[in-house]
């Protein structure tokens, strides 16, 4: 079996790949999520058998949901939706620039309007909540 055989499959391969990859970031969340909820009842478990008393933000959630809304990483803090907005309007510019240069007469350019005004709003939110909260 050489490479020219294979060359047929290729158009089928192509979305069948694409379509795999969602479905195992998908299934990679839930199992993340169903392993920090085990994590979390072991825990749970350990504390009433040492007849410690059980915090109740830990049971509702919230110590968790604190803990990681302050990170800077995330695109819900301020600095995140600074960073990630500029990081989209720059990927955006970067393929309309790669496709008008690649067929100057088409439309697909256009494409990169899709993350350059998903930066834009993200940006005009950033701004928006710098203003609104006093320093």
């Amino acid at each position: 079996m050489n490479l020219s055989d294979l060359t047929h499959l290729a158009p089928f391969l192509i979305p069948i790949v694409g379509m795999f990859i969602p479905i195992v970031a998908i299934i990679m969340g839930v199992s993340a999520r169903m392993r920090r909820t085990e994590l979390m009842h072991e825990t749970l478990r350990q504390m009433v058998a040492q007849g410690r008393e059980i915090p109740p933000q830990l049971l509702d959630g919230s110590l968790l949901a604190d803990r990681s809304a302050n990170r800077n990483g995330s695109w819900q803090s301020k600095s995140g939706q600074l960073i990630f907005g500029a990081t989209n309007v720059g990927v955006g510019l970067g393929v309309m620039v790669m496709f008008y240069a690649m067929s100057p007469g088409d439309w697909l350019w256009a494409i990169g309007c899709i993350p350059l005004f998903v930066g834009i709003a993200l940006l005009v939110v950033w701004k928006m909540e710098s203003k609104s909260i006093p320093r």
